[in-house]
């Protein structure tokens, strides 16, 4: 007897419990037995690093720059290096002289800890004890040298004012898993609704149901991208556009949603990584479609700087009442002239007319646009708060947990998953969640259970005919072709 979709979730909400245990010991035993150069080396932290000036966002969050020195610059000795002479020997790497050193895992919308050195090392990273801040922040912006950091509160940037040998890495993010947590907590407790329907759909041979339209044709794609837009427009519950290497996922996904925007007034378009949200937003930016790209993407091009919420919510016309009224507000709090009850009707006036102000803005900005764009995770972002989508579509679907999935699906009617389970899976660390099958993802569970809803792209464009014959046998089932253009290509063309 086939398992029921309840005892499936369950038993990834236990798996997944497993894989969170195994990252959080992980993170702690890093955190206590890896040296201050090795987390540098590995692109887990920053050490030491200047405090600048701190500032309030278009969010209204409270955010403090930070630098860190250039890597191996000329050094003379003293705090002025960016790498120390230890005991008159070879110097102490802090950036750069170790493998790995440019590698960076420092991204916008990650949780870091910051933390300060003692004096009883002599130089900075030799041996002091380190002392972690007992609060949380988490990235806004990040480049080479500089980063901009959002602090809980003006103590915690206070705290780091104080600190002499101040240093930032990495933390846990315990966010995302509360989210995943809670996800699967809400589609296992469904009883009836939308949700319960997708879930008992997914999880089990319960037919799909399908729109009866004519075809619409689409002369500069090819037949099998025709075919998977259609199955797209057609599916009432969920389609699945099976992308193998060079065969245009992205541009059929493209074209799926702006079709769909001609019978939707609004779509939410989602994906694991911030990478793979900026990239099909940029195509769909040059397709001419209007995207909101809620949350922080890790490399904001000139052309999709202008799409993110931030920047647009900065750049409405209400944006500089609103500065104004948030500084008076942050004015009243930090004056101590008048009686306290008129402080505090003051106050309450001004947040009442900030919030009208946000609302109106926040208003404006969601109706203008047609596209969602945010991680899996970004999708339970406030600003997306009690907002229904008729249509979800995720990306790279094969490589996102299951878990992750369901905390956008909780925002859809239909659900559009697009990728290949045939390459590289989700990231599991835990071996006992990876022999579970924690990395056995949605997209899997439907195209074994629901073939008839997958569009396999056959056509590749990147590969010549001899090299596509391995994966082609081995992963497709000899279903692709190479397209002609590629098929006899050589190295030398």
């Amino acid at each position: 007897m086939p398992e029921s979709p309840i005892t499936i979730l369950q038993r990834q909400r236990a798996l997944l419990q497993t894989e969170y245990a195994y990252e959080k010991a992980e993170f702690q035993r890093l955190t206590e037995a890896t040296g201050i150069e090795h987390k540098v080396a590995r692109g887990m932290a920053w050490f030491p690093l200047t405090v600048g000036h701190s500032y309030h966002n278009s969010l209204d969050q409270l955010v403090v720059e930070i630098s860190r020195p250039s890597p191996n610059p000329s050094r003379k000795g003293g705090e002025e290096a960016g790498a120390w002479s230890v005991g008159g020997n070879a110097s102490l790497p802090l950036r750069g002289d170790l493998e790995g050193s440019e590698t960076s895992l420092f991204e916008p919308g990650k949780p870091v800890c910051f933390f300060s050195e003692d004096a009883s090392g002599e130089f900075y990273g030799t041996g002091g004890l380190l002392h972690y801040c007992k609060w949380v922040a988490q990235v806004s912006y990040v480049e080479a040298d500089r980063m901009v950091i959002v602090l809980p509160s003006a103590a915690a940037y206070e705290e780091l004012r104080e600190q002499q040998r101040l240093g930032v890495q990495l933390y846990l993010d315990e966010q995302t898993y509360r989210l995943m947590f809670e996800a699967l907590d809400a589609v296992i407790a469904a009883k009836s609704g939308r949700l319960a329907e997708l879930r008992e759909m997914f999880h089990s041979t319960l037919p799909t149901g399908k729109f009866t339209f004519a075809p619409v044709r689409f002369p500069w794609l090819n037949p099998s991208q025709q075919a998977a837009v259609n199955e797209v427009l057609w599916a009432k519950d969920v389609a699945v556009v099976h992308g193998p290497p060079g065969t245009g996922k992205t541009t059929t996904l493209v074209e799926a949603i702006y079709e769909t925007l001609r019978r939707e007034n609004q779509v939410l378009v989602c994906a694991q990584s911030n990478m793979a949200v900026d990239w099909i937003a940029e195509k769909l930016v040059d397709r001419g479609v209007s995207v909101l790209r809620i949350g922080n993407p890790t490399r904001v091009t000139d052309k999709m700087l202008s799409f993110t919420y931030e920047r647009r919510f900065e750049s409405h016309p209400l944006y500089t009442d609103l500065w104004a009224v948030r500084k008076a507000i942050r004015d009243v709090y930090a004056s101590r002239g008048g009686s306290s009850e008129s402080r505090h009707q003051k106050i309450a006036r001004l947040k009442d007319r900030a919030t009208d102000l946000e609302y109106t803005i926040n208003q404006a900005l969601f109706q203008d646009a047609k596209v969602i764009a945010c991680t899996l995770a970004g999708s339970a972002n406030r600003l997306l708060t009690g907002m229904k989508f008729g249509t979800l579509f995720i990306d790279e679907a094969a490589q996102a947990l299951e878990a992750a999935c369901w905390i956008a699906i909780r925002k859809a009617h239909r659900v559009i998953l697009a990728g290949d389970h045939r390459q590289l899976p989700p990231t599991i660390k835990s071996p006992e969640a990876m022999h579970g099958g924690l990395d056995r993802t949605l997209m899997q569970y439907i195209v074994e259970q629901k073939p008839q809803v997958v569009s396999l792209l056959t056509v590749q464009y990147r590969m010549c005919e001899t090299i596509m014959q391995f994966p082609n046998r081995e992963f497709y089932g000899g279903l692709l072709q190479a397209a002609p253009e590629v098929k006899y290509r050589g190295i030398l063309d």
